[in-house]
């Protein structure tokens, strides 16, 4: 194991429009929350190993 965290983040569409939709319109930045989530972790796992910063 590598001991790094790994985000999957896979948009399932039915179209061309729908995909565009979830890539930054009504529906959100699914990648960008993705990518939120992946950064999260890494914080988490390091005050995991190092304790809370002061």
């Amino acid at each position: 194991q590598s001991g790094k965290p790994v985000m999957f983040g896979v948009l399932t569409t039915d179209s061309v429009d729908q995909a565009i939709e979830r890539a930054g319109t009504k529906a959100g930045n699914k990648g960008f929350s993705a990518a939120l989530n992946a950064v999260e972790m890494v914080s988490l796992i390091r005050e995991m190993q190092n304790g809370p910063a002061s």
